[in-house]
């Protein structure tokens, strides 16, 4: 048996060894710190500076049998072209380029995709920028003016269209593969450019505008 001042010892000593515990689990979870002697070590890392984020044309990427459909290329002057517009007045691409950029959308209705272009250069180009700085041309392909107003009308596409009845402006550029967007500069030299179009398609077109668009003024102004 163990006497019983032994006993009361032992408790006491048992019960401030608890309190003990009890008072530094609730220093650490309050404070977050320990208070042991450990030594906290700080640890840091070094990182490069990197510069501002700067958009690039997007690198024209075609397959041996789409290359061979085209005839003109990035660093090209896009060919002249003078074509009727729905009211049939005969009017040169010339005149219809923006100051900084111009887009030239080659389309057919038969085409799902040709639709999507539309709908999208509306939305993505016409309403965002000024036209007078960057333009969007369509040019319909093998087709006339009145097959035309029902389609632009549904797609609500409002920027100017131009009408290849016979294809002679499409054989200047490159034969089938419909749609074609080019992408020219102020001087009307060929940056970029895709046939056919998907999603793809629609984010390159929008990163070749946005490094030719340095300036936020050609944005147009909210509300407009």
């Amino acid at each position: 048996m163990i006497p019983l001042p032994t006993k009361f010892f032992l408790a006491v000593a048992l019960s401030a060894i608890t309190c003990g515990f009890a008072l530094a689990d609730s220093k650490e979870a309050t404070t977050g710190k320990s208070d042991s002697s450990e030594i906290q070590v700080q640890h840091s890392v070094l990182k490069s500076i990197t510069g501002p984020f700067k958009s690039t044309i997007p690198r024209v990427w075609l397959s041996d049998g789409h290359a061979k459909q085209c005839k003109v290329g990035v660093g090209e002057s896009f060919p002249t072209m003078k074509l009727p517009n729905l009211s049939g007045a005969m009017t040169d691409l010339v005149s219809l380029r923006g100051r900084q950029a111009t887009v030239v959308l080659f389309w057919h209705p038969d085409r799902w995709m040709a639709r999507t272009a539309l709908i999208d250069m509306q939305r993505d180009l016409v309403k965002k920028f000024d036209s007078e700085q960057v333009a969007v041309v369509g040019i319909a392909v093998h087709q006339q003016a009145d097959s035309l107003r029902n389609l632009l009308g549904e797609v609500h596409a409002e920027f100017p269209q131009l009408v290849d009845t016979e294809g002679e402006a499409l054989s200047k550029v490159g034969t089938l593969a419909l749609p074609r967007i080019y992408v020219l500069d102020s001087e009307g030299t060929i940056v970029w450019f895709d046939i056919e179009y998907s999603e793809a398609t629609r984010r390159e077109l929008q990163q070749a505008l946005a490094s030719l668009t340095v300036d936020p003024s050609v944005e147009k102004a909210a509300g407009k």
